[in-house]
């Protein structure tokens, strides 16, 4: 049974975006859409949710449909008894926002989670997506249970979405730095992927993926057959606030930096009320 969906789709140049986290069982389903700083939640149902199929979502000032790139990367963390997975896709549709309708063409992210996910348990989470290429993404999900005060405790799961070189997540982390009022402004990803590659293409993948911030080489820091992928983003300014179930949700749209390239991404925070 599926626990929990998750989305988000976005473009740097013309500011248009989304997001949605779908629990189960809450309806309807929320989705947030915007045009820069201007947002809007439109309350509708969403169709599909397995891997293989479109995913539709139908609201009063919406349309879309998400479909899928590639093959799903799982992204469970077993050792919580959680299973899922990650996937990038298409967003193509409309909606309306200022008055007027826009057209929506674009990558975005999908998510899904089963298992041991017990959201009542839950005190806060963080879920990153970010894509590069259709065929180059990173996701991240950290979860807190309640009563936990630091992120010793989070149960993380992660995918690296490259067709060309895909593996487990061994060891993902994520860092943020936030504003004096709490919400994301900077944030990193450093993604620890098991692979069969040689020494020296782990040193080489070590030593040009430092965006954030880790001068740490591959030899300090990495167990045989590993490398790390990396990229920094910044918050642009364009964010959204509203509630699902018995969650506060905060969005932030994200400029993310990877190998010389930018991709658009969104930060996700949810805390239990």
């Amino acid at each position: 049974m599926t626990a929990l969906r998750a989305l988000a789709f976005g473009e740097l140049d013309a500011g248009a975006w989304g997001v949605a986290w779908l629990p189960e069982g809450a309806t309807p389903a929320s989705l947030v859409v915007g045009l820069g700083s201007s947002t809007t939640v439109v309350p509708g149902t969403l169709e599909g949710g397995e891997r293989v199929d479109d995913w539709r979502l139908h609201g009063d000032t919406a349309e879309l449909v998400l479909s899928p790139l590639a093959a799903p990367v799982s992204s469970g963390a077993p050792n919580d008894g959680i299973e899922g997975f990650d996937q990038l896709c298409t967003v193509s549709g409309r909606f309306q926002q200022l008055g007027a309708e826009h057209t929506v063409e674009c990558l975005g992210w999908r998510s899904a989670r089963s298992g041991r996910l017990d959201l009542d348990r839950l005190g806060s989470f963080r879920q990153v997506s970010t894509w590069f290429e259709p065929d180059d993404g990173l996701a991240l999900l950290a979860l807190r249970p309640r009563k936990s005060r630091g992120q010793e405790a989070d149960v993380l799961a992660a995918a690296v979405l490259e067709a060309a070189r895909p593996g487990a997540v061994a060891d993902p982390r994520l860092s943020t730095t936030y504003t004096a009022a709490g919400l994301p402004a900077r944030a990193g990803l450093e993604l620890w992927v098991e692979t069969g590659s040689s020494d020296a293409e782990e040193a080489q993948d070590a030593r040009t993926s430092s965006e954030a911030g880790d001068d740490r080489t591959a030899g300090e820091q990495a167990e045989p057959h590993q490398y790390p992928r990396r990229a920094a983003g910044e918050a642009l300014g364009a964010h959204a606030d509203w509630s699902v179930a018995e969650f506060d949700l905060h969005a932030e749209l994200f400029r993310w930096h990877n190998r010389g390239r930018e991709g658009a991404g969104v930060y996700l925070l949810g805390s239990h009320r």
